[in-house]
């Protein structure tokens, strides 16, 4: 793909990458907890993420044996997030007094700070989330095959957001096989999968991911069902500065994401070049997909 189209592919993804929900803001919020709070505000985050970078990686586990065939696509996905991901038990830090233990928003929260008196007149915030139901993230992707019934996935996007947060950038590469290619007459297709992927947003955030799994689609005319069994697990280490001045120090932990089995279930409709689908995780974090497919 040339590089006017990655770059056009990239824009897309920046422009609807998680709206509503600003790095530098997320920095700012970050910077009033220490580890142990700062990790319970964040990993809803994690969770979301994670499920969100693992969809969308499949529409049907049909792969010709040979034959070239080029898709471009664009995928929508959209972490869906519990009341129970909303909130949590916070302890205010020490030298705090008197120590205080409460429920205060996470970073899908309330929006509005939470504030906690003490000894002297002093006030202990506890900073407010972004009020989400859904963490959306959008993700270009072009797949490329077919030899010997395999083809590979790419996933690419990189922008500069700003000089305090600095560069976004998504890589991601999978690679699928046909199973059903050894099984003459079987009556549905069958795919085994890995796919590994990897999204920083400038110092802030590090978002690992690896899945393996199967898919089976039926095609009737215009219609494809699909579905998918994976195994999956994801990590994203978050870093950032606590205090300012020299004072200031370095928070760094990492946050396991809440998936490991998924199953998928979706639906492809096809139209000349162009093929839409959707479909719906269910896992630990659950999340919903809509993709656009353009290619051969």
């Amino acid at each position: 793909m040339h590089n006017s189209l990655m770059r056009w592919l990239g824009l897309v993804m920046i422009l609807i990458v998680a709206p509503g929900i600003a790095a530098q803001d997320l920095q700012d919020y970050l910077s009033r907890y220490l580890g142990d709070n700062g990790k319970k505000y964040l990993q809803p985050l994690g969770d979301a993420f994670g499920a969100n970078l693992n969809s969308g990686l499949y529409h049907t586990a049909h792969i010709p044996r040979v034959g070239l065939h080029v898709g471009v696509e664009v995928v929508a996905t959209g972490a869906l997030i519990s009341d129970a991901q909303r909130s949590f038990t916070a302890t205010t830090e020490e030298g705090f007094e008197p120590k205080k233990s409460l429920e205060v928003p996470t970073v899908f929260g309330d929006t509005a700070p939470v504030a906690v008196p003490g000894q002297g007149g002093t006030v202990y915030n506890f900073p407010g989330g972004y009020d989400l139901s859904v963490m959306p993230l959008a993700m270009p992707q072009i797949t490329i095959g077919s030899l010997l019934g395999s083809e590979v996935t790419l996933r690419y996007a990189a922008a500069e957001l700003n000089e305090e947060v600095g560069d976004l950038s998504l890589l991601g590469i999978g690679f699928r096989h046909s199973l059903s290619q050894y099984i003459p007459l079987f009556p549905v297709d069958v795919a085994a999968a890995v796919f590994y992927q990897t999204l920083t947003v400038g110092d802030i955030l590090d978002a690992k991911t690896r899945v393996i799994g199967l898919s089976a689609s039926k095609t009737f005319n215009l219609f494809t069902l699909y579905g998918g069994l994976s195994h999956e697990n994801s990590v994203m280490e978050a870093s950032y500065e606590h205090g300012e001045g020299e004072e200031a120090e370095t928070i760094s932990f990492d946050l396991e994401g809440a998936n490991s089995v998924r199953l998928t279930l979706g639906a492809t409709l096809k139209l000349a070049i162009f093929q839409l689908h959707a479909d719906y995780s269910f896992a630990a974090q659950q999340s919903a997909c809509l993709g656009l497919y353009i290619g051969l």
